[in-house]
This record gives C-alpha cells, sequence and structure tokens, in this order.
C-alpha cells in the first residue's frame, strides 16, 4: 500500500490471504463486491482506500451516488 493506494499485490491478499490469484481472480472479486478499480501499467488494477471504504458500505454518500469525487480514485 502506498498511502491511501492499494496495489494488486494488497488486493490479491484481501481477495485470497496467504495466496497469489491471477489477476482475472482478483478483478472478478473486486466486481463482484463493488469495487470500483483501475488498471496499472505492469498488468495488475489498483483502488483506493476511499474506493474499498464505499464498496464495504463505510463512506455511503460515494457507495450511492452515481458521481464519485475526485479524491475517489
Amino acid at each position: 500500500m502506498i498511502g491511501p493506494i492499494l496495489q494488486f499485490e494488497d488486493l490479491q491478499q484481501l481477495c485470497k490471504p496467504g495466496e497469489s490469484p491471477r489477476l482475472s481472480t482478483v478483478e472478478a472479486w473486486a466486481r463482484r463486491c463493488g469495487i470500483r478499480y483501475q488498471y496499472d501499467g505492469k498488468g495488475g488494477i489498483w483502488t483506493t482506500a476511499t474506493a474499498l471504504d464505499a464498496a464495504l458500505g463505510v463512506n455511503r454518500a460515494a457507495a450511492n451516488s452515481d458521481s464519485y469525487p475526485t479524491d475517489l480514485f
């Protein structure tokens, strides 16, 4: 994790702790959980702590809105 950014390796650990799941597995997990993500330049995905909080329902304003604040990504 770099500041509020969760890198692909962080998402792999959240998806399947103790394993190294493939990109397709992590992407499917993120979609299922409603986590908004972007692709990185190394063949993985990344997200922010704010986006993860929104998917978990911690930040209801972002989770229930069609528009997202600029600090979400």
